[in-house]
């Protein structure tokens, strides 16, 4: 009994570490992902400690009370990274943690990086260039990056067509899930545009969708033009 009870022990003590060594190694693959996240949620901390500073009831309230100005140097420059109120970061943060950790685990951080930025501002500053104040948050980051992980979960699923093999790669078909939902929502947007919010929006999505194209062709090796 005690041989047994040793054993037991010893193959319990070897699945923690297993199940440890696995959770860290996720980590590692998806640390731009986690990295993101906290960031958005320590700035709107941040957001939230200036607003009771100021005698202001939420962060929203901060931000409303800004004079036009003022609305249009905070889009233009950390737009990407600031939210109205806790429902506005949770609804963001949500897309960002399934889309991000699909997408990170896919490629590597450095995509994952430029992504948000690239996207992130392009979306932002677009409502400025037709006159808007702009408009502040990460729905542009992750409309873009729900645009990207369709098209690559989709040329996944293609890919087992074309080897006619069943295998774990028919997973990626619940991404194609996801992607599709958020698609419907851009096309819901596109056919009643009405503020800066939803021009942000559309374009994050319609840049993700380009720049997600560019990423799926390298990440395949395939080159449309032989140049």
């Amino acid at each position: 009994m005690p041989a047994d009870h040793q054993k037991t022990r010893s193959q319990l003590t070897r699945f923690f570490f297993q199940v440890l060594s696995s959770a860290t190694q996720l980590r590692n693959q998806v640390i731009g992902t986690i990295t993101l996240t906290a960031l958005l949620v320590a700035i709107f901390q941040a957001e939230m400690i200036a607003a009771n500073a100021l005698d202001y009831s939420t962060s929203r309230a901060l931000l409303t009370s800004l004079s036009r100005e003022a609305k249009i140097f905070l889009a233009a420059t950390i737009g990407p990274f600031i939210h109205q109120g806790p429902r506005h970061l949770t609804d963001n943060l949500g897309v960002l943690l399934v889309a991000g950790t699909y997408l990170e685990y896919q490629y590597d951080r450095s995509f994952l990086y430029t992504f948000y930025l690239g996207v992130g501002y392009l979306a932002a500053w677009a409502p400025l260039a037709i006159g808007s104040v702009g408009s502040v948050g990460a729905s542009g980051a992750t409309f873009g990056l729900t645009s990207w992980l369709l098209v690559h979960s989709i040329s996944r699923l293609l890919e087992v067509g074309y080897d006619r093999v069943l295998d774990l790669r028919t997973l990626h078909a619940a991404a194609v899930f996801f992607g599709l939902v958020k698609a419907r929502e851009t096309v819901v947007i596109l056919g009643m545009v009405s503020g800066a919010d939803d021009v942000t929006h559309f374009l994050g999505a319609f840049i993700g969708l380009l720049l997600g194209l560019k990423f799926v062709l390298d990440y395949h090796d395939i080159q449309l033009l032989d140049l």
